[in-house]
């Protein structure tokens, strides 16, 4: 059985199968490293050759290779980042207004609401769950996702620091690490490749192929690994509302722009909604380690969101796919 939906077809499979190995391997690694079989050195290692070696190497061999649309969908993008904007600027406004939170926590905050898992948890789900078409726009989101992110986090939080740095420092020093970012090279490489169609000799490919495979599991195994070092540790109104804005609010907004306003092309809005649903993203907490803000509610909000995400990716993948239940 398929189901059609426009004219995209997406072949009928059981949701269980492509939710339950993302999060068995993610519970793998939590286990390991509760079992203290992964020690906290064993996992920064595995993490940076996941951020540093595998994950880019995946995006450029992915990028190099997709067929790229002949425009760029800006209705897509919008979609997606003015639903983000909206929610990050939901999220200081209630730091201010709820919380009291200086101009540091409300840009931690803002960010803790709004950064999707895109990495780790949206890339398996949404290539498993509605196919290698919907690589492309989610790559479109990866490209840019954590570079917008960690600008306007930093540009409010470096506002609380008394270093006497400037709009102008801080917005330089934010391009330049970003520059350097692993990830945004692969990316970058990957469509300097597709787009001069640059050959890749085969043994080099080849080479390419085998490390963009162990990316994923490892990705995952870091995942759970890292949430096992998190804990739940009260501020329960902070961390409610933080899930509340990211895994309702900021879907049920991409929904509403990709879907009514822009009238989306039905695959490219599913990979939209669906992304803004993803659980918060680890780099979100790590923000908030850099800062020394909002840690305990961050931390309690990237582990309990990443167990709902179980339900709620399953119940986004049912609607898509046209399955029910």
């Amino acid at each position: 059985m398929r189901f059609i939906w426009g004219l995209y077809t997406i072949p009928s499979v059981n949701i269980l199968e492509i939710i339950f190995p993302v999060f068995a391997i993610a519970l793998i690694g939590y286990l390991l490293a509760l079992k203290s079989v992964l020690r906290v050195s064993d996992i920064n290692g595995i993490s940076r050759f996941v951020f540093i070696v595998a994950i880019p190497t995946l995006l450029f061999n992915s990028l190099a290779k997709i067929e790229l649309p002949p425009d760029l969908n800006w209705q897509f993008l919008l979609s997606y980042y003015l639903a983000l904007f909206i929610v990050f600027g939901l999220g200081m406004w209630l730091g201010d207004k709820r919380f009291g939170f200086l101009i540091q926590e409300r840009g931690v905050f803002g960010m803790g609401a709004s950064y999707s898992n895109l990495l780790l948890v949206g890339l398996p789900i949404i290539s498993a769950g509605l196919g290698e078409e919907a690589v492309l726009p989610l790559f479109m989101l990866i490209s840019i996702h954590s570079a917008i992110q960690f600008f306007m986090v930093s540009v409010f939080a470096e506002r609380g620091v008394d270093n006497g740095r400037s709009a102008i420092s801080i917005t330089f020093q934010t391009v330049k690490n970003l520059a350097r970012n692993p990830i945004i090279i692969g990316l970058v490489l990957g469509l300097i490749f597709n787009l001069f169609s640059i050959p890749i000799p085969t043994a080099v490919d080849t080479t390419i192929e085998i490390i963009s495979r162990a990316a994923l599991p490892s990705a995952l195994i870091v995942l759970g690994a890292s949430l096992a070092t998190y804990k739940i540790a009260g501020h329960v109104s902070e961390v409610w509302t933080i899930i509340g804005l990211k895994m309702v609010v900021q879907p049920l907004l991409v929904w509403l722009l990709a879907f009514i306003v822009f009238d989306l092309n039905p695959l490219w809005g599913a990979v939209a909604v669906m992304s803004a649903g993803m659980p918060v993203g680890i780099n979100a907490y790590m923000m908030a380690q850099k800062y020394q803000v909002c840690l305990e509610s961050m931390s309690t909000a990237v582990l309990l969101s990443s167990i709902l995400a179980i339900f709620s990716q399953s119940v986004l993948l049912t609607i898509f796919m046209g399955i029910f239940r």
